[in-house]
């Protein structure tokens, strides 16, 4: 069965970090889309080493399905270079909800993460990595 989208995001390039923006709560379509949007930004990346930050609005939870799919697309961009992701929480519901499910994600796919609280902590983690 097919459903309609749910959640929203943005992707740039910012030097070597991905910079992706979300709001939640996301299911698996939103995820195929999201990893469609991911390619283009992943192929100027994979030349070499680099980072990602998310920021995450709102009640930013994975359905099962969704869950499966992100770390299926982790996987994926830390076989193309991906080193760590710094994840930054603004105005989210559910907090540590998110962080549990954020950090099984991100430790059975071997990809270093730390949660922070703003971009320019995140940058300067991410630039020690």
């Amino acid at each position: 069965m097919n459903f309609t989208e749910h959640g929203l995001f943005k992707v740039k390039i910012e030097g070597k970090i991905l910079l992706i923006d979300a709001i939640g709560p996301f299911n698996e379509e939103l995820i195929i889309k999201y990893k469609g949007a991911l390619e283009s930004c992943i192929q100027n990346l994979e030349v070499s080493k680099w980072n990602q930050i998310i920021i995450l609005h709102k009640l930013s939870l994975f359905t099962p399905e969704a869950e499966q799919a992100l770390i299926q697309t982790l996987n994926n961009r830390r076989a193309r270079g991906l080193i760590a992701c710094a994840i930054i929480f603004v105005d989210v519901e559910g907090e540590s909800l998110i962080k549990a499910q954020m950090s099984h994600c991100y430790n059975k796919t071997d990809v270093k993460h730390q949660f922070m609280s703003s971009i320019d902590d995140a940058k300067k983690w991410l630039a020690t990595v």
